[in-house]
């Protein structure tokens, strides 16, 4: 027995030494993929990995608190580089923490474009972003991109407008992409119009200023350890863009593509969140003289099998969901019956308009979209 103690004992000791040890290498390894945002280097290569840190956190757990003027806060005036994989940009934001050059007042603003991460500009120059190559195209007017300062689906920037009544842009666009814009992100919000309130509780933004899953939606004891132990941390950032994700969580699966009823047009629109909030930015902005355009956001599935956004019951049955019903044809159905203007690029893109591993449109996919969304603007306005 003493022996057996002894032991025990032993292989304790050495159980909290590989445990600090592991702790302390994680650290290390965090600390510096987050630190490195800030240098001022330009290198691409496979290892390069900068993430995107512009959000500014705003209490001591990180929650998200939604303000009348930045749904989602970012840093002003802040510049950093960010990069991954096929990537390696620069990031600046404004006085306002949009990233545009110049800042403008709401009341200044004549075209006003708002949407996620495509409309942000995900792994581009900024100047390279389709609302920069309208801006380019229309310079009588001063154009502002609101992403992510507005967040980042339709129930957001519904939000943003309503309580940004001096925003009466002669135009607004909206990015809608058609990936997460109709579900998962939808999912993660809880938004009460009749009391104009605004809930992100699944996300939460760290230290550095990157946005991060919240704790509560992990599986136990992950959801436990997370907050404080960096190896965990580590191993969860490493499984969560593994095709493995979805052992971490409990019941809401984070940024996840359509189901196979909502992706084959079998689920109604008409009572769909991202929908319904389409509508009541059509309304309002209309009742400030403007006009509303969506700007339909096609996956990459649709244009090559590399890494395809759908769901993976969906990935051997590609060409049948795009020859048969699918949501894109969906969608457009449902904003017509609303008699919601909306603009369909996919005559312009292809293959070569996405990253071959990201599935967000490069900088050819923006120069192709802002150039034929500035025909349809121009013809709108004609």
């Amino acid at each position: 027995m003493k022996k057996f103690l002894q032991n025990l004992k032993k292989y304790f000791i050495i159980l909290v030494i590989t445990l600090i040890f592991l702790e302390i290498g994680s650290y290390i390894v965090l600390r510096v993929t987050s630190s490195s945002s800030t240098k001022n280097t330009e290198t691409t290569s496979s290892y390069t990995q900068i993430p995107l840190t512009i959000y500014k956190k705003q209490n001591e757990d990180g929650e998200i608190k939604p303000l009348k003027n930045a749904v989602v806060p970012v840093k002003e005036n802040y510049e950093s580089r960010w990069a991954y994989r096929e990537f390696n940009v620069s990031v600046k934001t404004n006085e306002k923490g949009l990233r545009d050059k110049e800042t403008l007042e709401n009341n200044e603003v004549d075209i006003a474009f708002f949407g996620d991460s495509f409309t942000f500009g995900h792994g581009v120059e900024v100047e390279e972003r389709y609302s920069n190559v309208v801006a380019d195209s229309l310079q009588n007017y001063k154009v502002a991109n609101y992403a992510y300062l507005s967040g980042f689906q339709p129930e957001h920037y519904e939000y943003f407008i309503r309580n940004n009544k001096d925003l009466q842009a002669k135009h607004v666009i909206v990015g809608m992409y058609i990936g997460n814009d109709l579900a998962s992100d939808i999912q993660e919000t809880n938004y009460d119009r009749e009391t104009n309130s605004l809930e992100i509780p699944m996300r939460m933004i760290s230290e550095e200023g990157s946005i991060y899953n919240a704790p509560k939606l992990y599986v136990f004891p992950i959801n436990r350890l997370i907050k404080y132990s960096y190896f965990t941390k580590l191993v969860v950032k490493m499984i969560n863009r593994s095709h493995y994700r979805k052992i971490l969580f409990e019941n809401l699966l984070p940024n996840v593509p359509n189901s196979v009823a909502l992706e084959t047009g079998k689920e109604s629109l008409e009572n769909n969140r991202g929908i319904v909030a389409l509508q009541e930015l059509d309304n309002m902005i209309s009742e400030r003289g403007g006009t509303l355009t969506v700007l339909l956001i096609p996956q990459n599935y649709f244009f090559s099998k590399k890494n395809p956004h759908i769901h993976p019951e969906l990935k051997d049955k590609i060409k049948e969901v795009i020859d048969g019903d699918n949501v894109y044809k969906a969608i457009q159905t449902e904003l017509t019956k609303r008699n919601i203007d909306f603009f369909n690029p996919m005559p312009v893109l292809s293959e070569s308009s996405y990253f071959d591993e990201d599935a967000h449109w490069n900088k050819k996919g923006h120069k192709e979209v802002g150039e034929a969304l500035t025909t349809h603007i121009k013809t709108l306005q004609e």
